[in-house]
């Protein structure tokens, strides 16, 4: 753009020398030193001297002849680009002293003042673009760190399930040796010498595996109650949807649940229960429906999610951080989730069943 104006302004020039006749050598020279300043700021460097020196050419080309009056509007437009408001009054001084008695310093003035105003404008163009990719820039870096720490979260939650499942077997090895096999080992050894002395002392022997009897109902006991005490007390499956929903009080919701729930891995469970939840809350706050209806199907091949109210839809649907965050969670255990809000709004989710049993990734949690 700058190149056009400068275009311009010297194409002008230099027809109104030539409509003039014959130009003198002197100020061909101006006009030469002039187009190759400009060619050196364009192309080479920019400096606020090579400005000036442009504008003490201009005042000695127009000493010879008004008509490089001109070139004050390629000044003012240099300064107007580098911001320098005392240049821009150098260039008005200089322009009103040698143009005050002349009848064209009205045409000079509004070269001057459009040019000031198109450098103004090209400036803040340049500036509106320099702080646009700056933003992007920033953006880009922000969501490459995001990236990043989120990668570092799923890595960190893979390892403290890791490890909460080894501190649990652990626990449930502990529990089973310390209660159980105590008792176990105890009541082996009674059945054990039960078995050398029946034939000396029948009536000994058959005291100690009585003991034995004992001993083995009282380990029996304790395996019951360590396996009553290891198994979650949150319910789980199917009950726990059927809890979910029935907590909901702002319409009824139609629950249909088809399938072996306790085969559903613990990663599909986590984000059948979040989509539900972020499903039946956006329902309330915004849809006015009267009904949902929520379907889950299991299989050993994947596990199918359907949620669908009569409510109002939504023509455009503003994705915020709950669906777009279920998206990629679905994403992430390799299946998909659609969003349609035309009648009504539904959310289908289906998640594949992977072989070799549970998927191993670990759930974002947004």
């Amino acid at each position: 753009m700058n190149a056009i104006v400068k275009m311009i302004i010297f194409g002008y020039l230099i027809i109104e020398l030539i409509l003039r006749g014959d130009i003198p050598y002197e100020q061909l020279l101006v006009v030469m030193i002039s187009i190759i300043i400009q060619l050196v700021k364009e192309r080479y460097y920019d400096s606020s001297w090579l400005t000036i020196a442009m504008l003490l050419l201009t005042c000695a080309g127009v000493a010879m002849d008004f008509r490089f009056a001109v070139l004050f509007a390629l000044a003012a437009y240099d300064f107007m680009l580098k911001k320098s408001w005392v240049g821009l009054g150098a260039v008005f001084a200089c322009a009103f002293y040698f143009l005050a008695k002349s009848p064209q310093i009205h045409s000079f003035i509004v070269w001057i003042a459009f040019c000031i105003l198109l450098a103004y404008v090209i400036r803040k163009s340049s500036e509106e673009a320099s702080r646009f990719t700056s933003t992007l820039d920033n953006e880009r870096r922000l969501r490459y760190e995001l990236e990043q720490a989120k990668a570092q979260l799923l890595h960190a939650s893979k390892e403290i399930a890791g490890i909460t499942e080894v501190k649990e077997r652990n626990r449930i090895a502990r529990e089973i040796h310390d209660s159980v096999g105590h008792n176990l080992a105890g009541t082996l050894i009674q059945l054990q010498a039960a078995y050398k002395i029946h034939g000396k002392d029948t009536e000994k022997a058959m005291s100690m595996i009585s003991k034995s009897i004992d001993g083995l109902a009282h380990a029996v006991d304790l395996l019951r109650d360590t396996v009553h005490n290891i198994k979650p007390r949150e319910s789980l499956g199917a009950d726990y949807f059927r809890s979910m929903i029935g907590n909901y009080r702002f319409c009824p919701v139609d629950l249909k649940l088809s399938g072996d729930f306790n085969t559903i891995p613990p990663a599909h469970l986590e984000l059948l229960s979040a989509t539900i939840k972020e499903a039946l809350t956006n329902t309330a706050r915004y849809s006015f429906a009267t009904m949902v209806n929520v379907t889950i199907d299991a299989n050993e091949n994947f596990t199918r999610l359907y949620v669908k109210d009569n409510g109002r839809g939504c023509e455009n649907i503003k994705e915020g951080l709950g669906l777009s965050g279920m998206k990629e969670r679905a994403r992430n255990l390799g299946g998909n989730l659609s969003i349609h809000a035309t009648d009504g709004f539904m959310i289908v989710c289906v998640i594949p069943r992977q072989e070799g049993g549970e998927i191993v990734e670990i759930a974002n949690r947004g």
